[in-house]
């Protein structure tokens, strides 16, 4: 069911392991009725060096992180924005896994929000693609968004919720 009121987001880290990479970066876009009201933007100290190769993805240096706040002070912040409202996301489970393992970590509740899947949805609503990356998607609709840092993940990932919303009313017609 795909909804009006949402919040997406997307996480950057430190490797693709939630069980010992970290979470860097957490941004996320506010959305009542579609229309964009709040941002959530930070980086996080994760309390480890970079990979070089994290570094040569995403931008994201050492010295960018070492006096910023640690995942135990960001993510009730990050809980406190997104509120009740589904969660948006591409790839979500690689998302949510590192969130939920850091809730855990820090003795709090797992996520309860609906999560929808702009992966899932393109996987559906757009079969002519070679493959489902963001990146690909990006490319495909000509989304002028940076790449691999979480705020503009997310504006590319609304974009390709709207997108997928605009299939599934044209499929309803039919």
């Amino acid at each position: 069911m795909m909804v009006d009121d949402y919040v997406v987001f997307d996480i950057e880290t430190t490797g693709l392991n939630k069980d010992i990479d970290k979470i860097i970066e957490i941004g996320a876009l506010k959305y009542r009725n579609n229309i964009l009201i709040d941002e959530f933007n930070y980086l996080i100290n994760p309390k480890i060096k970079l990979p070089e190769i994290i570094t040569t993805i995403t931008g994201i240096k050492d010295k960018d992180l070492v006096t910023r706040d640690t995942i135990e002070i960001v993510l009730p912040k990050f809980l406190d924005f997104i509120e009740d409202l589904p969660l948006v996301a591409h790839n979500a489970e690689f998302d949510l896994g590192f969130i939920n393992k850091n809730l855990n970590d820090l003795k709090l509740d797992k996520l309860s929000n609906k999560k929808i899947d702009t992966l899932a949805l393109a996987r559906i609503y757009l079969p002519q693609m070679y493959n489902y990356k963001l990146e690909t998607l990006k490319k495909y609709f000509n989304v002028k968004q940076i790449s691999h840092r979480a705020v503009g993940d997310c504006h590319t990932t609304n974009y390709v919720y709207q997108e997928c919303k605009k299939r599934t009313k044209a499929y309803s017609f039919q």
